[in-house]
């Protein structure tokens, strides 16, 4: 049993907690970036590249063959950013009542008993948090094509500001707003799902909405009239059966044609400023090849009675604690970023301007 929490040990067993918090839906960082590889090293490659399809040359006999550039991989070293969240239990967090927590006059929970209460519901929403940043992670790079990053000291400021350009193009528009019920829907995917096939040579498998998208689907006079042919087998085409497959993912249907999967994403976040943001906004689509990209892993260093230890884990916690000024910290550590393998596996459309 481990008797010191603040310890090296206590921090290891702090881990076995985390990775049994149920995290948080995370449907774009596990869709197009699932494949995790945790590194030892400070630094490490980012490396992504555009397809493609390039034929051999021909040569003449005799000749040795012909050297081939490895055009379109881009490889950059990088150190990933260090993510750091806290929390701290001050001895008036112990002294009344928490949250839930019957109102008797005289409470007989004890203030260690509330120190553990409230240690265990930060260590789970500062691992979502972790996760939360995962994900806006994802929505920026597959919508952006870019990935800013903003460092804050302890005090909340930006202290320093970094980019890295996947050079994706951001969002493509449509041939007419998906609003107007005369809108080239199919011809929109259509033309995207050509695309990626034609870059990649893998026919992408899912779409996933903003939250406007469904009802721009459903209003149009094309798959209107689709839907209405009453011999299902002259026209299978699509087949949409709106349901929710939880609060934040909405499964609309498969356009058969197409081998395409949509989905509704109507999950926000709350970013730096305070105000309430989408993972996908919503008139967007983003349409792509699954299971590609990476997430990369560093280790992060702390300091236990003096000494620096390095730990390997996705989400490290830290605990700290002041007997003067009468705190304890909590501290989630965690350095990740999230590459992708192949620009042109996922293309966005902005479905209205």
């Amino acid at each position: 049993m481990i008797t010191d929490p603040f310890s090296y040990e206590g921090t290891l067993t702090l881990l076995q907690a985390v990775e049994k918090i149920d995290a948080p839906s995370n449907f774009l960082s596990q869709t197009f970036f699932p494949n995790k590889i945790s590194v030892l090293t400070d630094t490490v490659a980012i490396e992504y590249r555009k397809e493609g399809r390039q034929a051999a040359p021909y040569i003449v006999k005799g000749a040795k063959g012909v050297n081939i550039a490895r055009n379109g991989s881009h490889a950059k070293m990088y150190s990933a950013p260090k993510f750091g969240a806290r929390r701290v239990i001050s001895a008036e967090d112990v002294e009344h009542r928490l949250f839930g927590e019957t109102p008797n006059i005289f409470s007989p929970v004890k203030a260690e008993e509330r120190q553990a209460r409230l240690m265990a519901q930060d260590l789970a929403q500062l691992t979502r948090m972790i996760q939360t940043r995962r994900e806006v992670m994802a929505s920026e790079i597959l919508q952006t094509g870019k990935l800013t990053m903003n460092a804050y000291a302890d005090d909340g400021r930006i202290v320093s500001t970094d980019t890295i350009d996947f050079e994706t193009g951001g969002a493509t528009a449509v041939i007419r707003d998906w609003d107007d019920a005369a809108a080239k829907i199919y011809d929109d995917l259509y033309k995207t799902s050509e695309y990626i096939q034609e870059n990649t040579g893998a026919v992408p498998t899912i779409a996933i909405c903003g939250k406007n998208v469904e009802k721009y689907l459903l209003a149009n006079n094309e798959i209107k009239n689709w839907l209405m042919i009453p011999n299902r087998q002259n026209l299978a085409m699509m087949n949409l059966q709106p349901h929710f497959q939880s609060p934040q993912i909405r499964y609309i249907g498969t356009i058969s044609a197409l081998n395409l999967e949509l989905y509704s994403y109507n999950q926000t976040y709350i970013d730096e400023t305070g105000a309430k943001k989408y993972f996908v906004e919503p008139d967007n689509i983003i349409i792509g090849n699954t299971g590609t990209g990476r997430t990369i892993f560093q280790p992060v260093t702390l300091m236990f009675n003096g000494q620096f230890k390095t730990i390997s884990a996705e989400v490290v916690p830290h605990q700290t604690h002041n007997d003067d000024d009468l705190i304890s910290t909590l501290t989630l550590y965690s350095r990740f970023i999230l590459v992708p393998e192949v620009l042109e596996d996922f293309v966005v459309l902005k479905v209205k301007q």
